[in-house]
């Protein structure tokens, strides 16, 4: 999730909830999911590939979870570095992480799912989820989908609360209350060309919401994680069971970390407050692109721009997203014509820039893949 704002939003919080600082709690771990061959059996040419990955990887002090995985085999599934300094506890390949922005292919698909069912089309205006806002016949679902709904990011305004030393009025802003300022401060008009806004994915989040009648993580769970197999995966926010094993540890500069279960579900809500691990993001990619969550021919319909239902697009083949909050980062590729799926999950800030981003899409993809092409909103 591209903001700094939120970064306050988990100090302020810290300042007035002393029992957000409760160390690390160890996580058990599940059983190993089989996801491909053995290493011994993998070809000479894709385990040349994933010990290039694994040292470009440790040279960089890389502290997190990495899986590479091509046509159904394992090149590279390791943990590297802390999960708590403070208690010396090592990340595995089965710990979880807040996957910030990459939450919005699963938004958008859940929107996908609802168009499937009849219960909504893309060109559906927004006034016929949100009343009692002018012009808003204007915008469509399919304008949110490609961030081209002409809104304002509601993170600055968080932003503008904090540094105003207004710390009580955020914590106590409720989902209305970001949704009727996000409404209330539209630009008047949708944009031709898409802006990275988080506003558009947490409308859409509110648009499951009242179409299907379930909250927007019941709807997850039940048409996404559920049916697959995505036991490891939840979501972040107050009185959460955010997964099954354990609790993701948050570092920042590897000294101070954070329980992030007290603060609101819904500060990141649809546009980044899913948490997972690498095994099951890898069922995902596995799922998506294969055909068991869609019929495939779908994926011509979400190709489309520049931006699009949470994803990103170096070319036709290669669809990407990066994830960023305060003390996670997160980057998710996968290429169509390969079958090949690159995915890190780091807990610590900038811990995958784009720096070493390129060299492990060049040695993975023979391809480089870079930021978002877009520009970001206000």
């Amino acid at each position: 999730m591209k903001n700094t704002g939120l970064l306050l939003v988990f100090i302020v919080t810290a300042l007035l909830m002393p029992s957000l600082f409760t160390g690390c709690t160890t996580a058990t771990e599940p059983a190993p999911t089989i996801l491909g061959p053995q290493a011994e059996q993998i070809e000479p040419q894709l385990d040349s590939i994933g010990q290039m990955v694994d040292t470009l990887l440790t040279r960089s002090d890389f502290r997190g979870v990495a899986l590479i995985s091509q046509d159904g085999n394992i090149i590279l599934r390791e943990a590297y570095g802390m999960a708590c300094d403070i208690q010396s506890i090592e990340n595995t390949v089965y710990s979880p992480f807040h996957l910030a922005s990459i939450s919005k292919q699963f938004t958008g698909s859940a929107i996908l799912l609802l168009k499937l069912d009849g219960k909504l089309n893309t060109s559906d205006t927004l006034d016929n989820f949100f009343t009692g806002h002018d012009g808003l016949g204007n915008v469509t679902v399919a304008h949110l989908l490609a961030m081209k709904g002409g809104f304002f990011d509601y993170s600055n305004w968080l932003f503008e609360l904090l540094d105003a030393g207004e710390f009580e009025k955020a914590l106590s802003l409720s989902a209305e209350d970001i949704e009727t300022h996000i409404i209330s401060n539209w630009s008047g008009a949708p944009q031709d060309e898409p802006a990275y806004c988080n506003s558009d994915y947490w409308l859409l989040g509110r648009i499951i919401e009242k179409v299907s009648g379930m909250s927007y993580k019941d709807f997850v769970q039940t048409r996404l994680f559920y049916p697959l197999g995505m036991a490891n995966s939840g979501f972040g926010g107050s009185h959460e069971s955010v997964a099954p094993h354990g609790i993701p540890h948050i570092n920042f500069a590897g000294q101070n970390v954070m329980d992030v279960r007290n603060l609101p579900f819904f500060f990141l809500y649809s546009t980044g407050g899913l948490i997972s691990t690498v095994d099951d993001l890898q069922i995902w990619l596995d799922s998506y692109f294969g055909g068991k969550l869609f019929p495939t021919y779908l994926l011509e319909d979400i190709l489309g721009g520049r931006y699009n239902y949470g994803w990103a697009f170096t070319t036709d083949s290669i669809w990407h997203h990066p994830g960023d909050m305060p003390g996670f980062t997160t980057r998710i590729i996968y290429d169509r014509d390969s079958n090949t799926s690159i995915i890190l999950l780091s807990n610590y800030d900038s811990g995958i820039p784009w720096s070493l981003i390129r060299p492990i899409s060049r040695t993975v993809l023979s391809t480089e893949v870079t930021g978002l092409g877009i520009p970001i909103g206000n």
